[in-house]
């Protein structure tokens, strides 16, 4: 059953479990050099568009119309990840991590490499920059915009 529906460099599913398992990736089966990894007990919304090599972890929730760019990895940096949220229309970029417990909120944006520690908030409509890091528990208020390379709460 073909499921996936290919956009330039994304992959949107209905169900990530009915793509078949190849050493612990998920595999497109449109693409078989396409391969995702999120754990079976992610709760991810037929919407949303993964980049190659995504990685989402157990509890994370994945909102309608977002978008988790190539090697980014949600719910890190626990033994047991608990409840990291990427809202509806927000967007993870490239081999950025989203931290157990962080949340980023409807229409946010997290650039190229930065890094939304373990509590923290990303705010509706906020933008963190490439290479920049939330650190623990701190929050980026609505709207706010965190420039490259910047260290928030660290």
């Amino acid at each position: 059953m073909e499921t996936a529906a290919k956009t330039r460099e994304y992959y949107a599913f209905d169900e990530v479990r009915e793509w078949p398992v190849v050493d612990g990736w998920s595999v497109c089966p449109a693409d078989p050099n396409f391969r995702v990894s999120v754990h079976h007990e992610a709760r991810i919304h037929p919407s949303v568009l993964f980049g190659r090599g995504a990685t989402v972890k157990a509890d994370a929730v994945i909102g309608s119309g977002a978008v988790v760019g190539s090697e980014a990895r949600v719910g890190f940096d626990a033994v047991v990840s608990t409840w990291a949220v990427v809202e509806a229309g927000a967007k993870v970029g490239h081999g950025a991590i989203i931290g157990f417990d962080g949340r980023v909120v409807a229409g946010a944006v997290v650039e190229s490499g930065a890094a939304v520690g373990a509590g923290a908030r990303v705010g509706a409509g906020a933008r963190v920059g490439a290479d920049a890091v939330i650190g623990s528990g701190a929050t980026v208020e609505d709207g706010e915009v965190v420039k490259a390379g910047v260290v928030v709460g660290a």
